[in-house]
């Protein structure tokens, strides 16, 4: 685990002074788990979304706060806004961790939520983190990561970004085509210092139980698995300016089948032994991706970690127990640690009546939160978790709830069965902790970003304040 286990208190959330409002919550309402979601931050007891009569109405407020909480966060920091449960996402690394009985460690993945607070709030949780850009370099410097414990992956890493990568001695920068392999070489030699450097592999084989598959076919996504000879012996041959840790593999994201995250490990390591056998590469290091699947629906189905567990650790131990030097498995995890933590707050501006459909139209929609309009990676557009934070015991009413922008998909929900929303009401868009606002177009139509608030050990800060356009000037 990351050595650096500070304790980060709500006063250091990121932010100047001005910025770094903390509102106690009363011990009574603290989130708590809910055994019907696995105590989900605004999933407990929502209503049904998918269309009329397939689940009941009705219910409290999510996580058992009182609906009061909501207004008084929506009073002090505006509509809408977005709320994390950094506990809970702590807790979810924790399972896994757990699950896997030390067989791998637990990196985080940057790019499903970026914000500070929350970052900060894994450092002496998750292993390592893994990112995508310089930014996310930044990002999770400033959060406290060592940079030895990142791993840097994305196709098309510039020179400026490898070279910021090497000078900070990231763990392992992952090496997506051979062209790439001589560029990181170049720049080591030039500034003096080794890159560490991994081979990213595009297996030949096709893992259909992967919902977004990212390898098995032609792909912008790493060396093919036909060309993993040639370019390990690039790599010997261009040492000691790299230095090679092993091999990272992401076939897909999204997979409920424990089966197949299972088959995708074993071939991870096929490859892997493959390759050290061929070139007399040493894999001291070994990603095995990840993509355990969590939905965003009603229905709260998730990878059933209990029953992964007996399948997958009888796999990773006997790679430990027959590689004759140390070696280190990484699973990098990003949605099925945060989607549950977090929810979208939206308040109805108005009702509006359409050809005998209600459409309540909400200050905030796809330029906050394009994934909850099904237009972010989404084979086919499924409602998100939606609930009344005001009013839960009204009388349920198939609804739609509509952005504020003028493209008609800025929809949050379609055809959705809620406790009826009045004007004025806040709304909930639960199963909101990943992939949010910054996969989002938030400079579309020049409204104000949302704020992002952060739970921790009792206290909501803020992660991120609301920007105007004008701040992007």
């Amino acid at each position: 685990m990351n050595d650096n286990t500070k304790d980060h208190t709500a006063a250091s959330f990121a932010g100047p002074p001005q910025e770094r409002l903390v509102v106690p919550l009363p011990e009574a309402m603290a989130l708590q788990p809910v055994p019907s979601c696995a105590g989900s931050l605004g999933a407990a007891d929502l209503s049904p979304v998918g269309g009329p009569g397939e689940a009941r109405a009705g219910g409290s407020s999510p996580a058992g706060i009182p609906r009061a909480d909501w207004e008084q966060l929506a009073a002090q920091h505006g509509t809408p806004y977005f709320l994390y449960d950094a506990d809970q996402v702590r807790q979810r690394v924790q399972a896994v961790r757990n699950a896997l009985e030390g067989t791998a460690q637990v990196y985080y993945a940057v790019k499903a939520n970026p914000n500070l607070a929350l970052l900060r709030s894994l450092v002496s949780h998750a292993d390592g983190v893994d990112i995508s850009s310089g930014g996310e370099l930044v990002q999770a410097q400033l959060a406290g990561f060592d940079a030895a414990s990142m791993s840097l992956a994305g196709p098309a890493k510039t020179s400026a970004e490898l070279e910021a990568a090497i000078r900070a001695g990231v763990g392992c920068i992952s090496m997506e085509s051979v062209r790439e392999i001589e560029e990181c070489a170049r720049i080591a030699r030039r500034i003096g210092m080794a890159a560490h450097v991994s081979l990213r592999v595009n297996p030949l084989q096709l893992n259909r139980a992967f919902g977004m598959k990212m390898g098995g076919r032609a792909i912008q996504f790493g060396i093919d698995e036909e060309e993993l000879p040639q370019a390990g012996a690039r790599v010997l041959a261009l040492s000691p300016w790299l230095d090679f840790q092993g091999i990272h593999a992401y076939v897909g994201s999204q997979c409920f089948d424990p089966a197949g995250i299972v088959e995708a490990t074993r071939n991870t390591l096929r490859i892997t032994r493959e390759l050290e056998q061929a070139s007399g590469l040493r894999c001291s290091k070994i990603n095995l991706g990840g993509g355990f699947g969590v939905s965003h629906g009603q229905e709260r189905r998730e990878l059933d970690l209990a029953a992964l567990a007996p399948e997958l650790l009888p796999v990773l131990k006997a790679h430990r127990d027959t590689t004759p030097w140390p070696c280190t498995l990484i699973f990098e995890l990003g949605r099925f640690l945060t989607a549950q933590a977090g929810i979208y707050v939206t308040r109805v501006v108005s009702r509006k009546a359409s050809r005998g459909k209600l459409f309540l139209a909400c200050d905030g929609g796809l330029n906050h939160h394009l994934g909850a309009a099904g237009t972010f990676g989404a084979t086919m557009r499924s409602n998100f978790a939606l609930c009344n934070l005001s009013r839960p015991q009204a009388t349920p009413r198939v609804c739609s709830l509509a952005g504020p922008s003028c493209n008609p998909t800025d929809l949050l929900g379609v055809d959705a069965l809620l406790p009826e929303p009045a004007e004025g009401d806040l709304l909930g868009v639960a199963m909101s902790g990943s992939y949010g606002l910054t996969a989002s177009p938030i400079l579309f139509l020049g409204r104000d970003t949302p704020a992002e608030l952060v739970r921790t050990d009792g206290a909501v800060v803020v992660g991120r304040r609301r920007h105007t356009i004008a701040d992007f000037n």
